[in-house]
């Protein structure tokens, strides 16, 4: 499966939900060479990807990012107004979120909540 077809796939999941065997149809067509059981391994490893009581794939209503934010948040908020490093907002970070220290200060600078400010320091802004 190409990127491409990855991200008209997820695109079809946020307009409506779907079920496994619409989803492979519309894989299939596209080119995909990928089996049944494959692509259905990929969504559940997806992260905003939820399968309903029904067997229809659908988009959670947050996205990876937005619930990265919301916990960066909750990590800058346990420091206790401190300014805190990213390094260490990263290690506080539940072990379902895989990032790196650039990604965490890119999500604090797109972030209402929160500012990058000196030496890559984080705080709440004041």
């Amino acid at each position: 499966m190409t990127p491409q077809l990855a991200q008209e796939l997820l695109g079809t999941l946020n307009q409506q939900p779907l079920g496994i065997d619409d989803l492979h149809g519309r894989a299939r067509l596209s080119g995909s060479p990928w089996s049944r059981d494959q692509l259905e391994l990929f969504l559940l490893c997806l992260a905003g990807i939820e399968r309903d009581d029904s067997g229809n794939y659908h988009q959670s209503g947050r996205s990876t990012e937005d619930e990265l934010q919301a916990e960066i948040l909750e990590v800058v908020r346990s420091f206790a107004g401190r300014p805190v490093s990213a390094e260490a907002v990263r290690l506080r970070l539940p072990n379902h979120f895989v990032t790196t220290n650039e990604q965490v200060l890119a999500v604090v600078r797109r972030s209402a909540d929160l500012e990058v400010f000196g030496p890559n320091l984080i705080r709440i802004p004041q």
